[in-house]
């Protein structure tokens, strides 16, 4: 995979920043000062003078080499074009009841996390957490205590720019989990190809299944009228329902609108289970008090198998039927990302780099 595209910041914010095509991964953040987040936007704040930077080279809309990218993680090439290269597909929760009802579905991601910090495998975990200023609008976290996971449980369904403090994170941890979408995913293990001794003080990349994010502020215009946000607790989208939970209980919505208010960047995501993740992380669809687990690396499966051990995780095999669901809802969004891309009025055409047999398969 080519490292160095030669390209500095003004490019990236000509390209991906002013194209509205940004998916506020905070992997730039992270890396130079003028890139700032406002709310959940990425905005380069005044040129910093470089015509090269790493900033350009781990955007996930740029140069995206998936074949790549598999040979880097799992060390060889792309033999599964659904659902990316994995050593097995299980269903799995936390043992603990509380947990479960604090985290998404099954709990596993807290599960995971907790057991690694009590253990010592982990320092700390970077993830998304509540934001005190804008209630459902998610904020970085570093995690370093079993409290501060549980505080920060729960799927975001707006984006978080959570590699924002990555840097800062592995100044302050020998031994980091990351938690993000297949977007950050991407960002990170792009970030690793460039900065090989980064990789490793990760200890454990946790990727979460992702179709889409919400614009934050379309979401709070749009609900305006029907709840106030900032009395949310909780958001969950099983299939096809949009329910909010506040204090009085969960309240569903009107599904079809919700999606509308998706962001543009997700329509050409490629990557719906985190196919660079040591684990990758979702629902069910079927048993609300489960997650989808996928082990992807040696990495992974260790952590898995420790918090198994340790009584903190429950894991079976997922039904077979189930799996062929899961295939078909990935190759589903592959193919509408394909299709986006495709489309003449896309401005990163060229961003996604797939082996010829895995686009004549999924085209």
């Amino acid at each position: 995979m080519e490292l160095k595209l030669k390209k500095g910041p003004q490019d990236l914010e000509a390209r991906v920043l002013k194209q509205g095509l940004c998916c506020s991964c905070g992997a730039c953040m992270g890396l130079c000062p003028y890139f700032l987040v406002m709310k959940e936007h990425v905005v380069l704040m005044e040129p910093c003078g470089l015509l090269e930077g790493r900033c350009y080279d781990v955007c996930p809309r740029t140069v995206v080499d998936m074949e790549a990218l598999n040979m880097a993680v799992h060390g060889r090439g792309r033999d599964d074009f659904a659902l990316g290269t994995s050593q097995g597909v299980f269903m799995s929760q936390s043992a603990d009841a509380a947990v479960r009802e604090r985290g998404q579905y099954g709990g596993t991601v807290t599960a995971l996390l907790a057991h690694g910090l009590e253990s010592g495998m982990l320092d700390g975990a970077l993830m998304a957490g509540s934001s005190a200023r804008y209630g459902l609008l998610p904020e970085p976290v570093l995690a370093k205590t079993v409290d501060e996971v549980i505080a920060a449980a729960g799927s975001k369904y707006t984006a978080c720019p959570t590699l924002g403090i990555l840097d800062r994170s592995l100044r302050e941890c020998g031994r980091l989990a990351v938690v993000g979408r297949p977007c950050q995913v991407t960002a990170l293990r792009k970030r690793i190809a460039c900065d090989p001794e980064i990789g490793q003080r990760i200890a454990l990349v946790v990727g979460l299944f992702c179709m889409w994010s919400l614009d934050y502020q379309k979401l709070a215009a749009h609900l305006a009228d029907k709840l106030e946000l900032g009395r949310a607790q909780k958001i969950d989208i099983p299939y096809n329902r949009f329910v909010v939970v506040t204090e009085d209980g969960p309240q569903d919505l009107p599904f079809e609108p919700i999606r509308a208010l998706r962001k543009e960047t997700c329509d050409l995501c490629f990557d719906f289970t985190s196919e660079f993740a040591d684990l990758s992380v979702g629902s069910t669809e079927w048993k609300p008090d489960w997650n989808t687990l996928i082990v992807r690396t040696g990495q992974g499966r260790r952590a898995v198998d420790a918090a198994r051990d340790a009584g903190r995780l429950s894991v079976q095999p997922l039904p077979h039927d189930r799996i062929e669901l899961l295939r078909q809802a990935s190759r589903g969004k592959k193919k509408r990302a394909l299709a986006a891309i495709a489309d003449p009025g896309c401005k990163v055409s060229d961003y996604l780099v797939l082996a010829e047999a895995e686009r004549k398969e999924l085209t």
